[in-house]
């Protein structure tokens, strides 16, 4: 690529900055106390708007008071390119639906070092490599961080280890079944981070 080439990107980029809408000016965060505190917990927050009215608003995350603050999402891949999910039974949709791996990222623990770990308890599954590829808001009203990540070389050659109320089958599937796993409505959960890590595996 020329440098003619490489400025006309950037003036284009800038155009395009440049009719861009400005945002909204961010709320101010008054005070916050604690809510419900379970598994969940859920924070009251009142926040000033721009225009000097307040607001109440719930957030939530897991486990807070553990120091527990952000979790992780595994996209594994065997040597043969097939996907490993786990079918498993999930409370709030009241039926087994399909997984990505993943779970809670210990406080103080390197995200990478709990996909790894999850990946294996919860499939028995170890991996040659494992790479954060970013991480998003688990909702709008979330103050729960989850990461993503690809774990490639993946084989069943761990120890799954189950928490006590999980029941996590592991299930291969194509990239194709995968998919087809993420457009069936209520066919599984955690598709925006499934998305997310295959978009970076160059799979979509």
């Amino acid at each position: 690529m020329n440098d003619s080439v490489v400025g006309s990107a950037a003036a284009d980029s800038a155009a395009a900055a440049s009719s861009r809408p400005g945002d909204p000016e961010p709320w101010v965060l008054l005070d916050e106390e604690p809510g419900f505190n379970r598994f969940l917990t859920v924070n009251l927050r009142r926040y000033r708007l721009p225009d000097g009215r307040e607001v109440e608003w719930d957030v939530f995350g897991p486990k807070s008071a553990d120091g527990i603050t952000s979790g992780i999402t595994v996209l594994p891949i065997t040597p043969e390119g097939r996907i490993v999910t786990i079918r498993m039974f999930r409370a709030g949709p009241d039926r087994v639906v399909t997984n990505l791996p993943g779970g809670l990222v210990e406080a103080g623990e390197d995200p990478a070092v709990a996909g790894a770990r999850e990946l294996e308890e919860e499939t028995g599954y170890t991996c040659e490599s494992l790479e954060v590829v970013g991480w998003q808001w688990s909702s709008a009203s979330s103050i729960y961080r989850k990461y993503v990540a690809i774990a490639r070389g993946c084989r069943p050659d761990g120890k799954q280890a189950l928490d006590e109320f999980e029941d996590c089958v592991p299930v291969e599937l194509t990239v194709d079944e995968f998919r087809t796993e993420l457009r069936t409505p209520g066919a599984m959960t955690g598709i925006d981070a499934s998305y997310l890590a295959l978009d970076h595996a160059g799979l979509l």
